[in-house]
């Protein structure tokens, strides 16, 4: 677990649904967008989604990107996408995708841990590597910056 400031370049696309459901729409969402990443200049082939933070029971719905992180800012984004720069101090952590919901355990108590404090108005990032046993997944939380 560690804190980083970094910038994230993303051509993607925008979802919307429920937060319940985010854990199947999201990844079906990504699938449609990876038969078009040919489209998409300047790609570096890892793939990324950010998620707004929900922010209480009561927060049934958010919105999410699904996309590709470029180099640099491209030329021209396919029809239907969208460019975004993202940039913040966030806590990062990594770890196999099937442990996706203890990554955010476990950065949720490290967070507590380090008194730092999270920042809501902000995009959850994950980044997802291809490995030899299947796929990790690396996780941004972000934090206000002291």
């Amino acid at each position: 677990m560690q804190t980083i400031t970094h910038t994230f370049r993303i051509v993607g696309i925008k979802g919307h649904g429920a937060f319940e459901n985010f854990a199947t729409e999201v990844p079906e969402f990504a699938r449609q967008l990876l038969h078009r990443t040919r489209e998409i200049e300047k790609q570096t082939n890892i793939e990324i989604a950010l998620f707004e933070p929900k922010m209480g029971e009561d927060h049934l719905e958010g919105h999410y990107y699904v996309g590709v992180l470029v180099k640099d800012k491209p030329s021209h984004v396919p029809k239907g996408m969208e460019y975004l720069e993202v940039s913040g101090t966030y806590v990062s952590t990594r770890g196999t995708i099937d442990r996706v919901d203890l990554l955010y355990e476990e950065a949720g108590q490290w967070i507590v841990e380090q008194q730092l404090t999270r920042d809501w108005l902000s995009y959850i990032v994950e980044t997802y590597h291809p490995t030899e046993n299947g796929k990790d997944v690396e996780l941004f939380l972000p934090m206000i910056s002291s």
